[in-house]
């Protein structure tokens, strides 16, 4: 696809010449795109008979993520061109270059390049911030053509446009295709454009005259290649169309410093160039077509927005496997308020690969809070049961430490010096990846330019999250696991027999190494060994061998972790198991028979069950008379619960509601027992206090310290993420019995007072 960004001052014409130059490649049978990107969002009324459309922006605004479709943004106009409109925020608030971002973004996720032969940029050019720069990076234009007329300040940000593209491009790459001289009849005007081109070595590419043409057009909502009103202007948009498709010499952009620009336009006729001047070839520059006439306007009015009637593309007819709106967080799709921040959520998934430094481009303040989140669990975890989580105490993580001047002036420089001295850390890392901010993402740094310091032996992977602007922390976490596996698995790697990966672990839980543990022997009762951990205390080498995982094994049945299953099921061909690890008897029993007939292990599950049937038999029996008949509710996040639930049942108490509260990272209510339970989905808690004075409970179980323990005899929390096995909930329904003997029903309540008589 060929990509062509038109640049120019505000009220050049970029707009009038944007929709005539797309007109005219369309008749000349191309499949041509424009795409607005000024917040006037008018650029391409006058392809689509004066209408406005929605633009991405507002779209984005009003539509739920899972929801975005192209043909909501893309619009048919003249000859079949594909029109869309970034759009801005209300006038004084917002930033529209964010808004030019977040348009890439999306056409970017429907792959719009597929669609289309030519895209035409048209783009505000004396806003140089990042954002209104992304047309002009390398990914998405290859050629750049730039507005002017002879006034200085409309040379002037011609050559700030020159300086943006040098700060892409350097010296290494030519993308300017040249100047476009869009008359407005001023003095001296003529000699101005033709010494400030050759001062900054580029060809006069157009040189379009003023005509009463482009009034008459506008005022008809066409572009003049539509009505064919001015034959002089019709030939010379068809002229550009053609040697842009077939393609024409790219130059560099060598920018004058602001006194060689005065020089050069301001001073006395034959002023001296630039010395960094590349003399432009004179056969490129066409001359001015006659035809004189008023000067013209870069664009239709501003009316109220008013809903397209033109028809839309239709979509591909099924999505593609890389789709972002396959991996979406259940927060994301439900619409719900963000649960966290997407740069912590990545940052925490991937710091579990060992042998990688994790870099956050951002604040350190951010980096701060991160750090802080992650290596709490570690800490709990050494001071409170003596394990030791390496990882979590001392994780690799770096940052940029973005300050003013980079949030003002743009931080990609200070990211790419950041990277290489990561890379250089000891133990070398064979990895650096690379996860982005909300102030990184706002001024539109260049994440994408740090892959290029990848080597034989360190890949650096950008991960682009922007903070909380991707999403809530399970979407960053599983952004990163979908950048990881792609980057890191090879889908050429065979699977082989008994061997089993383990993935959607959690990496901020204080029992996930303790539940691998358990889990990890089972197999190696069973003969099988754990390949890779996907992603927990893993390491590159180990996600390339990913594949001869034969099973992959969920640590959890949630939400999340059939996000990850379809990943591994779709993209490399895994066989995925269904369960996560088990919780409670019956479910592990389960569990064991099905990874058992999967590896042909069927004669290891007796001992493994044998000893624990037994154990769990005669707890029940010596917890039975103390809790059979007394009254359990349960007002939870957890909505599998049937670990607790068999086991309520075998001692024989009442079940008398079960309030599935609203969760981040799960829904609805699941079980396997034959029961008709008393549920309640997305749970009321404020109902919590009259319902348990209706159904007078005799245990309460919540998953935090509750305000209404006090009026119950027992007040229980229930894990978010209990402990896998056989025996997990006979150790809470041993506190049961024990708390309802002690009888300690609103003793909780005099502990200030106690403590004041003992130490003030």
């Amino acid at each position: 696809m060929r990509r062509i960004a038109v640049y120019g001052k505000g009220g050049i014409g970029k707009s009038t010449i944007s929709a005539n130059l797309s007109a005219a490649l369309a008749c000349t049978g191309h499949a041509v795109v424009q795409i607005g990107c000024d917040p006037k969002h008018d650029s391409t009324r006058q392809l689509l008979g004066g209408t406005r459309i929605t633009t991405v922006l507002d779209y984005l605004r009003d539509t739920r993520p899972d929801s975005y479709e192209l043909d909501a943004v893309l619009h048919e106009g003249f000859a079949g061109v594909g029109c869309v409109e970034a759009g801005g925020p209300k006038p004084g608030v917002g930033c529209a270059g964010r808004g030019i971002i977040s348009t890439f973004d999306l056409l970017a996720q429907f792959k719009l390049e597929s669609r289309y032969e030519i895209a035409v940029y048209d783009v505000l050019g004396d806003v140089v911030c990042g954002g209104f720069a992304v047309p002009i990076r390398r990914e998405y234009a290859d050629t750049v053509l730039v507005v002017t007329s002879g006034e200085f300040m409309s040379l002037y940000a011609a050559n700030n446009i020159l300086r943006g593209i040098r700060n892409y491009d350097g010296n290494e790459h030519g993308r300017v295709a040249g100047i476009i001289f869009n008359r407005r009849n001023v003095a001296d005007e003529e000699e101005r454009v033709l010494r400030f081109a050759r001062a900054v070595g580029l060809p006069v590419f157009a040189d379009i005259p003023r005509s009463d043409a482009f009034a008459r057009a506008e005022h008809a909502h066409a572009t003049v290649v539509e009505l064919e009103n001015d034959a002089v202007l019709c030939a010379l948009f068809t002229d550009m169309a053609k040697r842009l498709a077939a393609g024409v010499p790219l130059h560099v952009a060598r920018p004058l410093t602001d006194e060689e620009l005065e020089e050069v336009v301001l001073g006395a006729e034959g002023a001296s160039p630039a010395p960094s001047a590349e003399p432009a070839d004179p056969s490129e520059r066409v001359t001015q077509v006659p035809g004189a006439g008023p000067a013209h306007p870069d664009g239709p009015s501003d009316a109220a927005d008013a809903p397209s009637s033109s028809s839309a593309i239709p979509s591909e007819d099924a999505p593609d496997l890389t789709d972002p709106r396959r991996y979406l967080s259940k927060t994301l799709i439900a619409g719900e308020p963000l649960h966290g921040c997407a740069f912590n959520g990545a940052i925490a998934a991937a710091l579990h690969v060992g042998d990688a430094v994790v870099l956050a481009h951002a604040p350190r303040s951010c980096a701060n809070i991160t750090f802080a989140a992650f290596t709490s669990t570690g800490r709990r975890e050494l001071y409170e049961r003596g394990a030791l989580m390496p990882t979590s105490i001392a994780p690799r993580l770096e940052c940029t430490d973005m300050d003013e001047p980079q949030v003002v002036f743009g931080g990609t420089d200070a990211l790419m010096d950041a990277v290489r001295r990561a890379k250089q850390r000891t133990p070398r890392p064979h990895a650096v990846i690379v996860v982005s901010s909300c102030p990184a993402g706002i001024i539109g740094d260049d994440l994408e330019r740090t892959a290029e310091l990848s080597d034989a032996d360190c890949t650096v992977l950008p991960i682009k999250t922007d903070g909380n602007m991707t999403g809530d922390f399970m979407q960053g976490h599983i952004a990163a696991h979908l950048a990881i596996a792609r980057t890191f698995i090879d889908r050429s790697v065979k699977p082989q027999p008994r061997t089993a990966n383990i993935f959607a672990e959690k990496p901020v839980v204080t029992n996930t190494q303790r539940n691998f543990d358990l889990i990890s022997g089972f197999l190696s009762q069973m003969g099988v060994t754990v390949n890779c951990r996907f992603l927990n205390s893993t390491t590159t080498d180990e996600l390339r061998g990913f594949c001869a995982g034969a099973l992959n094994i969920p640590a959890y049945g949630d939400y999340t972790a059939q996000l990850l299953g379809r990943l591994i099921r779709d993209e490399f061909g895994g066989k995925v198991l269904e369960r996560g690890f088990p919780i409670g008897h019956d479910e592990t029993v389960a569990w064991l028979d099905e990874v058992a007939a999967f590896f042909g292990a069927q004669d290891a599950v007796p001992g493994i069950v044998g000893d624990q049937l037994a154990l769990y038999d005669r707890a029940i029996e010596e917890l039975r008379p103390h809790l059979a008949g007394k009254k359990l509710m349960v007002v939870t996040y957890n909505c599998e619960l049937d670990w607790i639930l068999k086991t309520a049942l075998d001692l024989e108490m009442q079940i008398v509601r079960i309030g599935i509260l609203n969760y981040s990272q799960d829904a609805g209510f699941r079980t396997r027992l034959n029961a008709d339970f008393p549920v309640v989905e997305d749970y009321n808690r404020f109902a919590r206090g009259d319902e348990i004075a209706r159904l007078a409970p005799d245990v309460l179980l919540t998953n935090y310290a509750s305000a209404t323990a006090g009026d119950v005899p027992v007040a229980d929390t229930i894990p978010m993420c209990p402990d896998a096995g056989f025996l997990s909930s006979i150790a809470l329904a041993r506190r049961w019995a024990r708390l309802l003997r002690l009888k300690l029903k609103g003793g909780w309540k005099h502990d200030g007072l106690l403590f004041q008589e003992a130490f003030l």
